[in-house]
């Protein structure tokens, strides 16, 4: 079975990094990208083709909310 591919978006770092480490402990989970904005996640996205995005809705500059618009 194919392992879930996930993105982290967060503008906090710390936090992205306490995701990684949770979602590594499982294992068919990987985490393909991470973007600190929503500009990045959107080309973040579409470099990597993500199953799942875990967004912060709340960012500095376009929010998780209008990424997931997009």
């Amino acid at each position: 079975m194919a392992n879930i591919k996930v993105m982290l978006v967060d503008d906090h770092e710390v936090v992205r990094m306490g995701l990684r480490a949770a979602l590594e402990m499982e294992e068919d989970m990987e985490v393909v990208a991470e973007a600190g904005d929503a500009r990045s996640a959107l080309t973040e996205a579409g470099r990597t083709r993500p199953h799942v995005v875990l967004m912060d809705v709340r960012m500095p500059g376009p929010s998780g909310i209008e990424a997931c618009r997009a």
